[in-house]
């Protein structure tokens, strides 16, 4: 009953934390769950008990230690088990519970904590990959926005002050150009202003955003808006979900349970399409060929899931399908860095230099008028 009790409560708890899981943190967290889980690891199976390494993490910090290693450890000196002590402390994720709670049906606790550091450290590469491919652009953009800003409000006023009354027919390209960085200088004082706040505005929230460990998470959440980034974030939402299960398989929990725990590590478009490969499943049907028919996996993923359900190997088998993915990943986001790059610096190089050339269009015309 207490097991149940414990199941349901993971289940509800999962929607709303496992994104943040992809993210490397929860809300909640006060704990760096791969760190946690490769120390643990380390003391386990170097012979120590459970509550001796526990003692060992605090007394590595014990002027600071963290509130949810006190309620941890106070949980476990009341017979509780570590998973009930980790939920009540709400410091890990449901990835990190479901790992422990099926290592305490095996006993093999050190090696599945081994194995959930290994698998959060291959998930960090790629997501900061990812991440990587989001933010570059978007800083090439933002540098570009201040440096275009910059010319409009100051370069193009003073060119302006210089040309008048000098060049009777301006270009029309010119003079627009010239007309709104004057209407721009006339307000540069609210203009700086409100663009001082909105950097500060948006320093302060990176910053609790980093501080609550949800920055990563709102990063790809943006980027998923894009329809140009949909495809690599469905990839990484695939890879994470094909390793998570099979961490998790590997440590002792049924296939459907544990795909439908990594449920929330997908995007949303792929969800119902989970959904409904495991209820075909739950009916009957082969587990390989319900994923393949909901367009969840491609033929590649399907054959190699086809084979380990004859062999018995389900977890290597997802192992080899994240694997797999993670290297297609890994040479779109490598493609998309060679494209996104030369593309961006053309149309920034275009931009500064089309307000350069419309600036000094009037001098130009000015000078074959003397001739």
């Amino acid at each position: 009953m207490a097991a149940t009790t414990t199941d349901t409560a993971l289940e509800r708890r999962w929607p709303s934390t496992a994104l943040r899981w992809i993210a490397g943190a929860d809300q909640r967290a006060t704990v760096d769950e791969e760190q946690l889980a490769h120390d643990l690891s380390l003391m386990l199976r170097s012979g120590l008990r459970l509550m001796d390494a526990l003692h060992t993490l605090r007394e590595r910090d014990a002027r600071h230690t963290p509130a949810w290693l006190l309620t941890t450890l106070k949980a476990l000196e009341q017979g509780r088990s570590f998973s009930a002590a980790l939920t009540a402390s709400a410091c890990v994720g449901p990835a990190f519970l479901a790992c422990v709670r099926a290592s305490e049906a095996t006993g093999d606790l050190g090696d599945s904590l081994n194995r959930f550091a290994v698998n959060a450290a291959r998930l960090r590469v790629l997501r900061a990959r990812l991440v990587s491919a989001c933010v570059y652009p978007a800083l090439l953009v933002a540098v570009a926005s201040l440096v275009v800003l910059f010319l409009l409000v100051y370069v193009v006023p003073r060119f302006a002050t210089v040309l008048e009354g000098t060049v009777r027919d301006m270009p029309w390209v010119s003079r627009l150009l010239i007309d709104v960085g004057v209407a721009l200088s006339a307000v540069q004082g609210p203009l700086i202003g409100a663009l001082l706040l909105g950097l500060l505005g948006a320093g302060v929230m990176l910053w609790r955003l980093a501080r609550s460990g949800q920055l990563v998470e709102r990063t790809i959440d943006t980027a998923a808006r894009l329809p140009w980034m949909r495809d690599y974030l469905r990839a990484f939402g695939l890879a994470q979900i094909a390793r998570s299960a099979a961490m998790l398989v590997r440590s002792g929990l049924p296939a459907l349970k544990a795909l439908e725990l990594c449920r929330a590590l997908l995007p949303g478009i792929d969800r119902p399409r989970l959904d409904a490969a495991l209820a075909a499943a739950r009916t009957g049907a082969p587990l390989a060929r319900s994923l393949h028919e909901s367009r969840l996996f491609d033929a590649l993923a399907y054959r190699v899931l086809k084979v380990s359900e004859q062999s018995g190997q389900l977890d290597a088998a997802l192992d080899r399908v994240a694997d797999m993915v993670d290297s297609q990943l890994e040479r779109a986001l490598e493609r998309l860095g060679r494209l996104i790059e030369p593309m961006l610096m053309l149309v920034i190089g275009t931009v500064v230099g089309g307000i350069v050339v419309m600036m000094y269009l009037p001098i130009f015309q000015l000078a074959a008028s003397v001739r």
